[in-house]
């Protein structure tokens, strides 16, 4: 009799702690689900992503632990790329481009992008990469440019094609990017930097004028055609592939102006200046002159150097200007308070100016 009763006992005590959610003696884990959303702000695409979390408790009246989660929804708020810049940094050049030469895999390295034409329309699709992780695949076209720094060596890519990029929920993102003929993914840490196409022209050059001492005055716009998103067109180069022309340049007509003067510029080199009343010079005009009337094309001895083309309106006939054409020592602030003081002596020549910055890499 008294041992039925233990047993009994035991029977309905095991009974009563099932039911407890304790089996054997031990604690079973329970689950429960849970909508979540998560907002992306870091990286180069705002994204909103719903996802269906599981979550243990794996102890009594313990943590509920995230277990497992499954992505529900994934959004993009914000794909606004078209004219940005963006710049990463890693201790590894294969963390950044895994397919680079084995030369620069283990060496430091920074990566510039520019994406310079096409759209901002996409397709995206939430997919898993090859390790599991959830993605998502947007497919978009645009061109534009990279800039790859490692060990010494510069390398400036023209006419990169992004066929769209893998986005992950920290932020990340994998461009799928074509330059030179040659398909692959570009890493964009989620800490990446944003900028402009000025920040993109000043990352890749040795010679890049960050500031000038008159940007408060008016300015007025200039173009040409030798110059396609801030790089200049290899034949205005004075190099065994270029033809050393001068390039067109027209800009706005300024109210008041006498006369034009045109300066372009490598860091403290000086590669034309001309004196003009027109608002246009046609392509090829210039070459070894006189003063008023010079130009050289760029010829950097090595990476990548900045050419940027100043054009001051002028009230009157300057007073004597420094130019030391086709050589150093020149700058761009002294060169300005030159021609900003007329033959007269008095000051406030300038009446407003227009910059046109372009890259020339060295190709040898």
């Amino acid at each position: 009799m008294k041992k039925n009763l233990i047993f009994l006992t035991s029977f309905l005590l095991t009974v009563f702690l099932a039911g407890c959610g304790v089996k054997n003696g031990s604690f079973e884990p329970q689950y429960k689900s849970e909508p979540c959303e998560i907002n992306v702000t870091d990286g180069m695409v705002l994204q909103t992503i719903q996802e269906n979390v599981t979550y243990v408790q794996n102890v009594k009246d313990g943590d509920w632990v995230k277990e497992d989660s499954e992505v529900t929804d994934w959004k993009i708020e914000n794909l606004d790329l078209l004219h940005t810049s963006w710049g990463v940094k890693a201790e590894e050049a294969a963390l950044i481009y895994p397919d680079v030469d084995d030369y620069f895999k283990e060496k430091r390295a920074t990566l510039w992008v520019y994406f310079a034409e096409g759209s901002n329309e996409y397709t995206s699709e939430i997919k898993t990469d090859e390790d599991g992780t959830p993605i998502l695949d947007v497919s978009f076209d645009m061109t534009g440019y990279g800039f790859f720094d490692s060990n010494g060596k510069q390398f400036l890519f023209e006419d990169v094609k992004f066929s769209g990029c893998e986005l992950y929920e920290d932020g990340s993102t994998k461009l799928k990017v074509n330059f030179g003929g040659e398909e692959g993914r570009i890493c964009i840490f989620a800490d990446a930097q944003k900028g402009t196409r000025k920040d993109f022209l000043a990352a890749c050059s040795n010679t890049y004028i960050e500031s000038v001492d008159f940007e408060n005055i008016p300015t007025f716009d200039v173009s040409s055609n030798c110059n396609s998103n801030g790089i200049w067109d290899t034949k205005i180069s004075n190099t065994k592939y270029g033809e050393n022309i001068s390039p067109d340049l027209s800009w706005d007509e300024v109210e008041g102006a006498a006369s034009y003067v045109v300066i372009m510029i490598d860091g403290e080199w000086l590669h034309m200046d001309v004196f003009t009343q027109e608002t246009s010079l046609a392509e090829g005009a210039y070459a070894n002159g006189s003063r008023g009337e010079q130009y050289v094309g760029p010829y950097p001895p090595s990476g990548t150097h900045t050419y940027s083309v100043f054009v001051f309106a002028l009230k009157n006939e300057p007073d004597n200007v420094y130019l030391g054409f086709d050589g150093g020592g020149n700058n761009i602030n002294k060169i300005y308070k030159g021609l900003d003081t007329d033959i007269d002596g008095n000051t406030g020549n300038v009446l407003s100016y227009a910059r046109l910055d372009g890259n020339y890499t060295h190709k040898d």
